[in-house]
């Protein structure tokens, strides 16, 4: 038996129809493009660029559904993929529901699991941003700026983050878990 928190495994579900952060118009005033003959490769790059920007953060930028599953036999799990926006339940290894007062979360957009101390816990919550904030929104500017302009290059152009540097400098401002490591 371990005593200490990580994180098992992940799943990141859509709640319903997507809708970027970034507008068409937007990315391509932005790229400087004025035709519209580079339309659904944009259209992409913004899909690529806020899922790179999420991978970066570890935020969910559009509303999704997030399932952890996770040991928390030290207390005190990090629940990742915030702002959390409601919670939906918890479940132990039995996939017996843990009933409220069986388990504490603290913490608003961001909360740790304190107890129960179990391992193979399971929790769902619904994430993501109502507005996204803007320095993430130009983040993923950015970064459809430099995909579109670094098309068809064979550049070492990414970090471990999967972003330019320079859409990575406003990830850094948001995310939870250190740079360095």
């Amino acid at each position: 038996m371990s005593f200490y928190n990580y994180l098992i495994d992940y799943t990141l579900e859509y709640n319903g129809q997507i809708v970027e952060p970034v507008t068409l118009a937007e990315a391509k005033n932005y790229c400087r493009v004025s035709t519209n003959a580079d339309d659904a490769l944009i259209t992409d790059l913004i899909t690529q660029a806020r899922e790179a920007v999420e991978r970066a953060t570890g935020l969910c930028l559009v509303p999704r559904t997030v399932t952890t599953w996770f040991n928390n036999t030290g207390g005190g799990f990090n629940l990742p993929w915030g702002p959390m926006t409601y919670f939906l339940g918890l479940v132990s290894e039995d996939d017996m529901g843990i009933v409220n007062g069986q388990f504490k979360i603290i913490g608003g957009q961001y909360p740790k699991v304190l107890y129960p101390a179990y391992s193979n816990l399971k929790a769902t919550y619904q994430s993501g941003f109502d507005c996204v904030p803007k320095d993430l929104k130009i983040a993923i500017l950015d970064q459809i700026d430099f995909d579109y302009e670094n098309r068809g290059a064979d550049v070492e152009r990414y970090d471990q983050t999967g972003v330019c540097q320079k859409a990575w400098r406003a990830c850094q401002r948001y995310t939870r878990t250190s740079p360095i490591l």
